[in-house]
């Protein structure tokens, strides 16, 4: 079977990622628009999407037949991408899932394009063929921590996540709550939260579990361990910032043994992707393919403590671009 015979099927037409997605799709020349196909709910009604120049149909999941093939790239969760993934996987059909559906299910290999997609080669028959990619504050994070990996103790994690982490409802809620606040309209409560988005900053944007801890920010913990390994340490808190895109993290690790700053400044800035400045923004990092690194102190808790923030594009580095290599490698080789 030649590469130019394979398909690829993207399930989440419209989410937040998706239109970064097909850019870097066309950009890199992953698929022709006749090996591209767009899945969606059998209700939802999507005109057809523009792809390369030409026109690509959307077909509802009923009308689909999925084959060994393709490669089934999940943007988001819900009943139509879990029913995707049963076919798919039932047809012979690779499976990347980037939507968080088999989180947690350790038959599913947890690859980041840069630090261990070796791992794809790795695999045998008996192995399922359903590849997880980590969430983008997870993927900017492991990318961010990994120069350090073999001298980490433990990590702990604030991330500010931006508006689209939440999804494209979300955007589109925070969008029009800040025309109705400079229009001097109260604006409405975003459903998915039930707080306002637009010149807020959650502590939550979710529901808060027994330990104290949102789901995602044990997910992200979980993601973690999987990438830099069992030994290392973790906690996280995630909280929202008033912000359409961009993600950024202020990290705080100690190390087993004391470095020179110099020394860790020389490991972060030889890092794959990792670019070191005085002091990123999350602006800098939109539109960026490097995460953005900076204000590397020595932190003042114990000799051992490095503290240093990263930050990253979230919908265009740490989904799309990581989904997009993985992709290119299971068309070209698996």
């Amino acid at each position: 079977m030649t590469e130019s015979t394979r398909e690829l099927v993207i399930v989440g037409v419209g989410s937040a990622p998706f239109d970064a997605l097909l850019e870097i799709l066309e950009e890199r020349k992953t698929v022709t628009p006749g090996q591209l196909k767009l899945v969606i709910d059998d209700e939802a009604e999507v005109d057809p999407q523009v792809f390369a120049n030409r026109s690509v149909a959307v077909t509802a999941i009923k009308d689909f037949t999925f084959a060994p093939e393709q490669v089934v790239l999940l943007l988001t969760a819900g009943e139509t991408a879990t029913a995707a993934l049963a076919k798919a996987e039932e047809a012979g059909a690779w499976i990347v899932d980037a939507a968080g559906i088999t989180r947690g299910d350790e038959s599913v290999a947890l690859i980041h394009p840069l630090l261990n997609s070796a791992e794809l080669n790795q695999r045998d028959e008996s192995d399922r063929k359903v590849i997880a990619v980590p969430g983008a504050g997870a993927a900017m994070l492991a990318e961010a921590l990994f120069p350090l990996k073999s001298q980490l103790q433990s990590v702990e994690v604030v991330l500010n996540q931006p508006v689209s982490a939440l999804g494209k409802s979300s955007v589109d809620a925070a969008a029009a709550q800040t025309a109705r606040l400079f229009n001097g309209q109260d604006p409405d409560v975003d459903e998915a939260t039930g707080q306002r988005l637009a010149f807020n900053h959650l502590s939550s944007a979710e529901a808060l579990l027994e330990s104290g801890h949102n789901f995602s920010e044990l997910a992200l913990v979980l993601e973690l361990r999987r990438l830099l390994g069992e030994d290392v340490a973790l906690d996280a808190s995630i909280n929202t910032a008033s912000v359409f895109h961009g993600q950024l993290a202020n990290i705080s690790v100690q190390l087993k043994e004391q470095l020179a700053l110099e020394t860790v400044r020389g490991l972060l800035t030889n890092g794959a992707r990792l670019e070191v400045r005085e002091r990123p923004s999350a602006q800098d990092a939109v539109g960026s393919e490097s995460t953005l690194l900076g204000r590397l102190r020595s932190g003042l808790i114990n000799p051992r403590q490095v503290v240093f923030c990263a930050a990253s594009d979230n919908l265009r580095k740490d989904v799309a671009i990581n989904c997009v290599q993985i992709v290119h490698l299971l068309l070209k080789t698996h």
